[in-house]
């Protein structure tokens, strides 16, 4: 609970001083997404919400959905099929059930950085804007 409380008054600095006219370039990683043999990453973006925790989270969200893309996915299907009946009648059912598991991306993602968009570069959508950048160790 004490990180979110630190993490949303950082943001509200941050805001504080682009709203006062101190311009910040944005982070290398929204452009290009870091590579490296040993973790993969993910960029997630969420438009400018309500509440600037709802718009934390979005971004979040959606760059773990972006690395789960790039990851190797496990998935089960399974389909049963079971008949009963006689000469005259007979009942068939049919159960499916498929899943799937992402244990790298569940397990050991972690948010290594977000930024707001403080609106001075209409390339980077609207005031508000947050980029979160999602890394995952591969292999482990």
């Amino acid at each position: 609970m004490e990180a979110v409380r630190l993490r949303l008054l950082l943001l509200a600095i941050g805001l504080l001083f682009n709203t006062l006219g101190c311009t910040e370039q944005h982070p290398a990683w929204i452009s290009a997404v870091p590579a490296s043999q040993k973790e993969l990453c993910g960029v997630g973006v969420s438009g400018p919400m309500y509440h600037a925790e709802d718009a934390l989270s979005n971004s979040k969200a959606a760059a773990i959905t972006e690395l789960a893309r790039a990851v190797e996915v496990t998935v089960k299907s399974q389909l049963t099929i079971h008949v009963t009946g006689n000469e005259r009648d007979s009942d068939t059912d049919m159960k499916e059930t498929a899943g799937f598991k992402s244990d790298v991306v569940l397990r050991q993602a972690q948010v290594r950085a977000q930024w707001v968009h403080p609106g001075d570069d209409s390339r980077y959508g609207v005031k508000g804007t947050v980029y979160t950048l999602v890394c995952a160790p591969i292999g482990q």
